[in-house]
């Protein structure tokens, strides 16, 4: 989409929307925002190496195979990412020759280093302060993600748990993506599929690509892309670098009423849509919810890491000085 919105004089903010438009389409429906942190240093692709070597040396990584994914090749639009990538020797020297070397990089949870935590932390508010609603409350755990991408590359279609909001940095890339409402190109079963088992259930329909909303992405401009909203990325003949706010709702929020769909189709029980019911959802999302804190009061670990819950409070904290 090309039509530029109304956005307000920064003032000091990071990320920048018409409030009226943020309101009516937040989570529901991608919409174009501006912000600020086009050339910021600490995204410029010198500092982006260093970083990604300290992610990668991480000794207490948030995911259970490191926080850094380093995959070389060009996939097709249909394909999954790792069935068209293979996996980079060497971190480093993927992003020192990310121009010629046809790789995407995904830097996980770059707010655990401290400078970095300081731009999340401001935008998260910025984003928080558009809203009238409550989503503080709903919020499992705030991360940012930093992709690097060789030019021309592909990012192949997927959907994402997060409410996301993609703010491009360096170069330009056109993204592509679709109403997470039409059940033509995501049915409820992908989606259940999705949340209870497979993160790479979704199936791109190239028969519905006439019904993508197209964002042309460049430095100062991103777009929200509401929970389990289809996209596909082609990036420029640049290379791109842009950065991913996360808002990571509690799975009670919406995936566990997929997960309870899931199993009980597996029961050969025809479940009601995920919407429909308001009180059927409650129902469903209660039972897998007492199953999950159960789970892991059994094992011993924490629903909420610490390290999320500390982060809330530092926003919140933020949020009430600035008051």
């Amino acid at each position: 989409m090309n039509s530029e919105p109304s956005m307000p004089q920064s003032n000091g903010a990071s990320i920048l929307c018409s409030p009226a438009i943020f309101e009516e389409n937040l989570n529901v429906l991608p919409f174009e925002v501006e912000h600020t942190l086009a050339g910021d240093p600490l995204f410029s692709v010198h500092n982006l190496v260093d970083l990604a070597v300290t992610i990668h040396n991480r000794k207490d990584p948030h995911r259970q195979y490191g926080d850094v994914s380093c995959l070389i090749g060009k996939p097709t639009l249909g394909q999954r990412e790792i069935e068209g990538s293979s996996f980079a020797p060497s971190v480093q020297e993927a992003v020192e020759s990310i121009e010629n070397s046809d790789a995407w990089l995904m830097l996980n949870h770059i707010e655990y280093e401290e400078a970095y935590r300081s731009v999340l932390e401001r935008t998260i508010c910025d984003v928080l302060r558009l809203t009238k609603r409550n989503l503080l409350n709903k919020v499992k755990w705030f991360e940012a993600i930093i992709f690097v991408t060789s030019p021309n590359r592909h990012t192949p279609y997927h959907i994402d748990r997060e409410c996301a909001w993609l703010l491009q940095i360096q170069g330009k890339k056109e993204i592509h993506l679709f109403n997470k409402a039409d059940r033509d190109v995501v049915p409820d079963r992908e989606l259940e599929k999705y949340w209870a088992t497979d993160n790479t259930a979704a199936v791109y329909k190239p028969e519905f690509e006439d019904r993508a909303m197209v964002f042309q992405l460049r430095p100062g401009n991103g777009v929200h892309i509401p929970v389990n909203t289809p996209h596909w990325l082609q990036n420029g003949n640049n290379v791109s670098v842009s950065m991913n706010v996360n808002f990571v709702f509690h799975d009670s929020e919406w995936g566990n009423i997929h997960k309870a769909n899931y199993y009980l189709r597996k029961r050969g029980i025809e479940p009601g849509r995920a919407g429909e019911n308001m009180l059927a959802d409650r129902a469903k999302s209660a039972v897998f919810s007492a199953g999950q804190r159960m789970k892991h009061l059994l094992r011993g670990s924490e629903y909420v890491p610490k390290r999320a819950q500390e982060q809330k409070e530092r926003v919140r904290e933020l949020l009430q000085r600035e008051m």
